[in-house]
């Protein structure tokens, strides 16, 4: 086993061996990860996380691990005599403060002057800032951001910041730019810390996972595109063991409260780096992917969201408007009745008997959400943007095509439809230009990434995109931090 693997096994016992949650599941009695592996299933990303104290030092240790080749990297593309970087930093507070301490480190291990700018709402100012900064390197959380910037000011962004000789982005890398100068990957942090390093190797918006600062695990699925219902492998694999080509989910195991926890962030490999101090063994080069189309549990059955999202790119026809974008969610009933029988009625709930083995299946009558029990939906929405002039009658037809579509998917949805306890979808269209609206918005919030699929399946109504901030809520060792 790799020295860093284990002393990333011993960190994590030390720290979460006290907790409550540790001595539960008997952390401290790890000694390998063997061990680990054996005792600890796979995590969903949304558990609950155990309550740490803040540590400082030790988070200090896991910043400094690969940040010597994400700072390599940089220096080779930019020019040799720029020895000390003028930086302009666009990029929000992230939820996690310790990432943004992360991404300051490491920037300020190339030895210039920074400038960060937490907010794009005053644009013109922003580029009056910049102007007079004269940075030689711009990092952006988006490519997006920089076109953002041309669109506005109508001109190259080199034509208003002569000195800048280099772009980092984490997201949208292949986005088109009015711009000449070369735009590369600043890295990937994420859960736990560095998930990804930049490399030099291509493609140009591949990174090499950090396999040295925490301990990384691939779990691997078939693909989408072939199977409707993803099928998950058995077990996880370690990252040299990865197949290029593949698609993995990323499982995590780190000191800072992570134990076995799946992600939601999803690879495919391109290939291999050459081993490293910190990892003795290839580590795998991937490229980021949009998450799984999520499948939707409905009353009594479940719908591949890869079924969702084809009945309604096949639902629009020839002579139909195009296809702007699409949000599916469960159409979630409105609550009825007093507030007293609607208090009634959740108490009864949250009292049925524990020994209900189907409460949590397909077969159950209840769902349990954080704690609560509810009621599974009956149907789904389907809220649609289309370029064009959209007849009245237009969302009602969309409506019986995507239902037909469905039902000859899937037949356990169908037999529900023939007797009807499940609803026909519905279909809301959009207003114009809100997908370019909203595309402004995580523009200016820089934060995360700003292109999403143009079709994609959302639980409850939320959208919660791994990449991409939405409403909801995250849990952060030690803290709790609203997400918006």
């Amino acid at each position: 086993m790799p020295a860093r693997r284990e002393e990333c096994l011993r960190q994590t016992v030390d720290r979460l061996g006290r907790t409550s949650l540790g001595r539960e599941l008997g952390v401290h009695r790890f000694s390998s990860l063997e061990d680990l592996r054996a005792s600890i299933p796979l995590g969903e990303s949304n558990d609950e996380l155990p309550e740490l104290a803040h540590d400082t030092e030790l988070e200090a240790d896991v910043a400094a691990i690969e940040r010597d080749h994400a700072v390599l990297v940089w220096r080779h593309f930019l020019p040799s005599a720029i020895s000390a970087p003028r930086i302009a930093l666009l990029h929000s507070e992230h939820p996690d403060p310790s990432l943004d301490a992360l991404l300051l480190g490491d920037l300020a291990a190339l030895g210039g002057e920074l400038l960060h700018v937490t907010s794009l709402r005053d644009a013109r100012a922003v580029l009056g800032r910049l102007e007079a900064f004269g940075p030689d390197l711009l990092v952006v959380p988006s490519a997006l951001t920089c076109a953002h910037l041309e669109t506005l000011h109508r001109t190259p962004l080199d034509v208003r910041l002569p000195s800048l000789r280099l772009i980092l982005a984490e997201h949208d890398l292949h986005r088109s730019l009015r711009t000449t100068v070369d735009v590369r990957s600043v890295g990937w942090l994420g859960y736990g810390g560095r998930l990804g390093v930049p490399t030099v190797r291509a493609p140009d918006n591949a990174v090499t996972l950090a396999v040295g600062s925490q301990i990384l695990e691939m779990l691997g699925y078939s693909n989408p595109e072939e199977d409707a219902r993803r099928v998950y492998a058995a077990q996880a694999i370690w990252p040299e063991q990865a197949i290029v080509g593949e698609r993995y989910e990323l499982v995590v195991t780190s000191p800072r409260g992570l134990l076995r926890r799946r992600t939601g962030e999803h690879v495919r490999v391109v290939g291999f780096d050459a081993p490293s101090c910190e990892a003795p063994f290839p580590r795998p080069r991937v490229v980021r992917l949009y998450s799984v189309t999520r499948d939707l549990r409905l009353e009594g059955c479940t719908v591949a969201g890869a079924w969702l999202a084809a009945s309604v790119r096949q639902a629009l026809q020839r002579e139909d408007p195009a296809l702007v974008q699409a949000e599916i969610a469960p159409d979630l009933p409105h609550r009825e009745g007093p507030p007293a029988r609607r208090r009634l009625r959740s108490r009864r709930r949250r009292n049925l008997p524990p020994g209900d083995v189907f409460a949590d299946s397909e077969l159950g009558q209840v769902t349990r959400t954080h704690g609560v029990r509810r009621a599974l939906p009956r149907g789904i929405v389907v809220k649609i943007e289309l370029q064009g002039f959209v007849k009245p009658q237009l969302p009602n037809e969309l409506s019986k095509r995507i239902d037909r579509n469905l039902r000859h998917r899937s037949a356990a949805y169908d037999h529900l439809r023939a007797r009807n306890e499940l609803t026909p979808p519905r279909v809301v269209p959009l207003e114009a230009g809100t997908r370019a609206r909203e595309e402004n918005e995580r523009i200016c919030g820089l934060l995360g990434r700003v292109r999403l699929p143009e079709v994609r399946v959302v639980p409850n109504g939320l959208d919660n995109h791994p990449d991409q901030p939405g409403v909801g809520s995250v849990q952060i060792p030690g803290r709790a931090v609203s997400r918006r």
